[in-house]
């Protein structure tokens, strides 16, 4: 057993079950028996936040084993307890919301919500991108029709947050490098100078028949290669590259925790209270609810 030196990150699902989308190949699906009925953050939460900052962690995120944005007293409840802990000195300089975005579309939601999040301490909003043309990315989240990407994004600039995307790339539809830099520009072009990317696959790190073949994940780390400059290479694998002046992060969905190195990636807070420290629960528990 190594001694760890650094903790990363946070990721805490927040809110319940509920979500506004259906997607066939939702990786959360497995984590919905934990989801609480109600909007408060579990206790261990704080504790988290604090173990990290500790170590020097830099990153909260807030996802859901559903949508967090159907339970935005959740987000609000969470972001509260981070703000008690900030003031205590366990400050994140990045705390992410993570989304499919199809609320933000919405005025009076984001006029409601998102100044109110930011006074919290929220700083970026990450849309999960499952194809750049908006009728792909209905189909991907089995709906009839998915909003303007443009006024997800304009809300969310409106409010003086961060806009990010989280690029999923997924057999048939973003899943090799010609495919891979249309998103990345055209993304760019909306105003989404942040980017990150990883595979569909399973919840234990695997991949599955969602996920991108061999071959064509190899032609997105080439094209990333030829065309970007390596920023910050993570400890886990995978990094952070400067596009054309824009930062792009390619790196993979779950990290199953090592003992014998010194570093946890991110302390992940389920909805029962337990805490890992990988999605990959089994050999990973830190604090049991």
């Amino acid at each position: 057993m190594a001694c760890i030196e650094k903790i990363y990150s946070v990721s805490a699902l927040v809110g319940d079950n509920t979500c506004n989308a259906n997607c066939s190949f939702c990786a959360a699906r497995d984590l919905r028996k934990d989801a609480t009925k109600h909007n408060q953050m579990p206790y261990t939460f704080k504790s988290a936040l604090k173990l990290s900052a500790r170590y020097g962690g830099w990153s909260l995120s807030l996802t859901s084993s559903g949508e967090p944005t159907c339970s935005p007293e959740a987000v609000t409840n969470a972001l509260k307890d981070y703000q008690e802990c900030a003031i205590q000195g366990a400050y994140y300089p990045n705390v992410n919301l993570f989304t499919n975005g199809i609320l933000l579309a919405n005025d009076s939601f984001c006029g409601e919500w998102l100044p109110y999040w930011k006074s919290l301490g929220l700083t970026a909003i990450a849309v999960s991108i499952h194809n750049i043309d908006e009728i792909g990315q209905a189909e991907a989240y089995g709906l009839l029709k998915y909003p303007s990407f443009k006024k997800i994004f304009d809300n969310i600039h409106k409010y003086d947050l961060q806009c990010r995307a989280t690029l999923l790339l997924r057999k048939g539809a973003i899943d090799n490098n010609i495919k891979y830099e249309k998103a990345i520009n055209c993304l760019i072009s909306n105003g989404v100078h942040n980017i990150s990317s990883w595979c569909i696959g399973n919840p234990d790190g695997t991949y599955n028949e969602y996920s991108p073949n061999f071959l064509d994940r190899l032609s997105i780390k080439l094209w990333l290669k030829r065309n970007a400059k390596l920023c910050h290479g993570h400890v886990w694998g995978g990094g952070i590259f400067d596009y054309k002046g824009n930062l792009i992060r390619l790196t993979d969905y779950v990290t199953k925790h090592n003992p014998h190195k010194d570093f946890v990636r991110q302390l992940v807070v389920f909805q029962d209270g337990l805490v890992a420290y990988s999605w990959i629960k089994e050999g990973a528990i830190c604090l049991m609810p």
